[in-house]
């Protein structure tokens, strides 16, 4: 169980970096290295939404639907490749927690 990490650019007029860290424990952190923000969100947090050539990901709080934590503008591809990791960790801990 080992934590994924990957490097996108956020697609805009700055071109940020962010390096994000898929954490299989359900946790997901994004660090973007310009502004030394660091985001942290767990996965049943997190929501996609596409938005034209772009896919918005967006952290809202868990208690209040309508209130965004925090979000972030990705390509279409590095959205998809996100997703997947996220679900691919899922299920590893799924598989974890049923054999314990």
């Amino acid at each position: 169980m080992l934590a994924e990490c990957r490097q996108f650019i956020l697609p805009g007029q700055k071109a940020l970096h962010a390096h994000v860290t898929v954490i299989p424990t359900g946790e997901l952190e994004v660090n973007i290295q310009e502004e030394a923000h660091l985001l942290k969100a767990d996965f049943e947090e997190l929501y996609f939404y596409s938005a034209g050539n772009g896919t918005e990901l967006v952290c809202k709080a868990p208690l209040e639907s309508d209130s965004v934590r925090w979000q972030l503008h990705l390509a279409n591809e590095d959205a998809r490749e996100l997703a997947k990791l996220i679900e691919l960790a899922e299920e590893e801990l799924e598989i974890l927690m049923r054999d314990l």
